[in-house]
């Protein structure tokens, strides 16, 4: 296959549109791009469009947005006829000669890769975290990276038929995405496929009954690789990372989780336990996730916008003590909150429910307030009416909110706009 001499479709408009357009246009690749809505029928080899048509013969290659869904009758056609479905990352990886560590779970992606590009670099070995995290997987071809960590979502793994790897790592699993993979087992079958042509493969300790690999886990506040403990590493009763009596401030237990998957990835690469954490020290933080964003009279205002499922807002709730108004709620992916309800009960004061999703949410057995908000901007006048010193508004809304913003980051910027604006920051 000769990707410069190849021509593409690619089917959606999303962000995965966007990063392959501008790969094609800099590189004089042919390819046109249209949406699902434009096509009126197919038959057999033609594509026939509201103005116009497309006959596959003369493509070589489809890429299909990741967030079309498999089932979708396009693309169950396009299947039917044995079009060749290729993505992003198979053409990245015919091009590329870095190694690829993959990474895949339900929740910490995007923190993991970036954690692990910020220590390899730290280290002067040269790396890229790209892929799902927004990144285009083709910025790894603008310099010699010696490692490309690459952030790959279920449905990614959807479309991804050969995918190889130095090392793959499955974080974490939980109830997401049901809506579109139908089953919790399908999920799970679709996030072990990462480990597809992987010398080195790393799962959770949780999920080993399902893969047998290398494990590792957080028990007890130790950090267990291969159900062995860590020397001199552990979470204190502060909730601080300490190693060899030195103390390392975390956000939330979520960071410690992100750093006990790294360790036997980077362990793999002879990184000393020692030249991880003085790393660790000095990562960077990202956006969106448990970010506290200001304090106004005494009222502290996180923001976990990143929180698109019940384990991540579980794991944000575990990094505020108390008092928290809680703002929860968005597209409705039928996912259980039940998980919730025994932390609900425990440091939540107020639940302010907003989004398509709220009745799941209101009929949350908790014994707390629940207060249903139209939208963001009016949920934030009313608990700025409502709040007192003391007390913590986290946003983690447990769900995706496509129905109003394109993406965690959009809404997580409005709603860091919306406390700077009604809280005179």
């Amino acid at each position: 296959m000769n990707i410069f001499q190849s021509s593409f479709l690619i089917l959606g408009k999303g962000t995965t549109f966007r990063h392959c357009s501008e790969f094609f246009k800099k590189n004089d690749v042919t390819y046109s791009s249209l949406v699902t809505e434009d096509i009126l029928e197919i038959k057999e080899n033609i594509i026939i469009l509201k103005h116009g048509e497309i006959n596959l013969k003369n493509i070589d290659y489809i890429v299909i947005s990741p967030g079309i869904s498999s089932s979708n009758p396009i693309v169950r056609h396009l299947f039917t006829i044995k079009s060749k479905i290729i993505t992003d990352i198979e053409i990245l990886q015919k091009l590329s000669s870095s190694k690829f560590i993959c990474v895949t779970g339900t929740n910490g992606k995007t923190s993991t890769v970036n954690l692990l590009a910020d220590i390899l670099n730290d280290n002067d070995i040269s790396a890229i975290a790209c892929g799902n995290n927004g990144v285009s997987v083709f910025d790894s071809l603008e310099k010699s990276y010696e490692y490309v960590i690459l952030e790959i979502s279920s449905y990614q793994l959807e479309y991804i038929n050969k995918l190889k790897s130095f090392i793959s790592i499955v974080l974490n699993i939980s109830m997401d995405h049901i809506d579109r993979h139908k089953s919790l087992t399908n999920y799970i079958n679709l996030k072990l496929r990462i480990f597809n042509n992987s010398k080195f493969q790393i799962i959770n300790s949780k999920l080993k009954k399902y893969y047998h690999c290398q494990t590792f886990e957080i028990k007890k506040n130790k950090f267990l690789i291969d159900n062995t403990a860590l020397d001199n590493l552990f979470i204190n009763e502060d909730n601080m990372i300490v190693f060899e009596d030195e103390k390392y401030a975390i956000t939330g237990r979520h960071e410690a989780l992100n750093l006990c998957a790294c360790i036997p990835i980077l362990k793999k690469l002879n990184f000393s336990i020692t030249k991880i954490i003085e790393s660790f020290s000095r990562r960077n933080f990202l956006q969106h996730r448990v970010e506290e964003i200001c304090t106004y009279k005494g009222v502290k205002f996180i923001n976990d916008s990143k929180s698109t499922n019940a384990d991540s807002t579980l794991n944000a709730l575990n990094s505020v003590k108390e008092n928290i108004i809680l703002i929860m709620g968005g597209d409705d992916k039928k996912i259980s909150y039940e998980s919730l309800i025994d932390i609900i009960n425990e440091k939540v004061k107020s639940l302010v429910i907003i989004g398509e999703n709220k009745t799941l949410i209101n009929d949350l057995d908790v014994k707390v307030k629940k207060s249903y908000i139209e939208n963001l901007e009016d949920a934030i006048y009313y608990i700025l009416s409502d709040v007192v010193s003391g007390d913590t508004v986290l946003m983690s809304p447990g769900t995706s909110s496509f129905y109003h913003y394109s993406d965690y980051m959009e809404r997580g910027e409005h709603f860091k706009s919306l406390v700077k604006k009604h809280a005179n920051q």
